[in-house]
């Protein structure tokens, strides 16, 4: 049975959640449902790559999606997720974007919509035909990998040629991200910046479980240049002045073997809990509890070798939020988020000493751990709210949508 329901918007997103997957993609279902509480509704366009069901069972695709051609209802929010055939390598990306592009076009042509919000650059590129057949404004929402400077620009300025020309308004997460598109090639008159946001009536301080231990604790995916391994070298440094110490690492991901390979050699094995998350009943219930009880949170994240960047990360919004004082680099957005010396410590990318010492500043002083903390959820209260975040947005798609 076709959904005839009418919507405002039609956001594209490959990865978004789902009940077995929930923490997947969450910034894109909060605009959702921020939009929506904002008059916009949104019909989520969900492409799911097609996955031989000989490989479901490797760890990369373990937390991926099932595909399905009905629109569904996922917390409040209409989702379909049709299946295309995604390739793996860049010299096939104009194949994989016109698969994108065929199911965007068929789901999307049925509902009418006023506007398409695209998340991720390559999504963008694909809307591109619905956007021409419909003649409706197009948004895209770029978060990262997606604006790598460094070995991948001029391939993606090749790639975004006619998006460049033909899109209406380009979103970027930081002022370094806004500079970095303009470098491709992105007219500054069309991006606007827009910080991400957090529920702050969710993320809020508490009164943390004492342990008589100061805890540290770093949240995310396990990649390689998320940097949980830097967070573990400094610690051990740590670890031989300080023994009253606990490092958390909370998540799942292809990294976690050679973590967990780590963490033995250094035999800190009673010292770094390991905490998987995904395969909780309620992952994002495991991540505010695990924040609410550290006494500092750790990002440690660095650029790698082709120049591709992350974005702002979310999970240094929310530990601020719950008024935790944050460790973090000088990386693209994140000088944003955290505010050296105000609202934590912001150290060179891959400074093991200087994320080391950070940390003893912070195992020393209580009072310094609390004015940090006070001050960065003040910060993100202003900044990176979600609810004020997403006023912003709806304001600019009403004013697109006018136009």
């Amino acid at each position: 049975m076709i959904n005839t329901k009418k919507y405002d918007l039609i956001a594209i997103c490959e990865n978004y959640p789902d009940k077995k997957n929930p923490g997947n993609s969450l910034w894109v279902y909060g605009q959702v449902v921020g939009l929506k509480n904002n008059g916009l509704s949104s019909l989520v366009i969900s492409p799911t790559p097609y996955i031989p069901p000989l490989l479901r069972g490797l760890k990369k695709f373990k937390y991926r999606p099932q595909s399905d051609n009905y629109v569904k209802n996922y917390n409040q929010t209409d989702v379909i997720r049709p299946q295309y055939i995604k390739y793996p390598h860049n010299k096939c990306v104009n194949t994989t974007i016109s698969n994108l592009s065929k199911v965007i076009v068929s789901y999307g042509e049925k509902y009418s919509p006023k506007m398409i919000h695209a998340h991720f650059g390559e999504k963008g590129v694909a809307s591109l035909t619905l956007k021409r057949k419909l003649n409706i404004p197009l948004s895209t929402y770029f978060y990262g990998y997606d604006v790598g400077v460094g070995k991948h620009k001029e391939f993606l300025k090749t790639l975004y040629k006619d998006i460049i020309k033909e899109g209406d308004l380009f979103l970027a997460l930081s002022n370094d991200m806004k500079n970095d598109l303009i470098n491709i090639g992105f007219p500054s008159k069309k991006i606007k910046v827009l910080h991400l946001g957090v529920n702050v009536n969710l993320f809020k301080p508490t009164q943390k479980k004492e342990s008589g231990k100061v805890i540290f604790t770093t949240v995310g995916r396990f990649h390689k240049f998320k940097g949980a391994q830097d967070a573990i070298s400094a610690f051990a440094k740590v670890h031989l002045i300080h023994k009253n110490i606990e490092l958390h690492i909370v998540g799942d991901g292809p990294y976690v073997n050679s973590l967990n390979h780590q963490v033995n050699s250094l035999n800190l094995e009673n010292s770094i809990v390991f905490i998987n998350n995904f395969i909780a009943k309620n992952p994002r219930k495991v991540v505010l509890n695990e924040i609410s009880n550290c006494d500092v949170f750790l990002h440690t994240a660095f650029q790698n070798e082709s120049g591709v960047k992350t974005g702002t990360p979310v999970v240094l919004m929310e530990a601020q939020s719950c008024a935790k004082p944050c460790i973090s680099t000088f990386y693209a957005g994140i000088p944003e988020i955290v505010k050296n010396n105000e609202t934590g410590f912001l150290v060179k990318q891959r400074d093991i000493d200087e994320i080391a010492n950070s940390m003893i500043k912070l195992i020393n002083s209580e009072k310094l751990r609390n004015t940090l903390g006070s001050n960065g959820r003040k910060h993100i209260m202003k900044e990176f709210n979600i609810n004020l975040q997403m006023k912003k947005l709806a304001d600019l798609y009403t004013e697109l949508i006018k136009k």
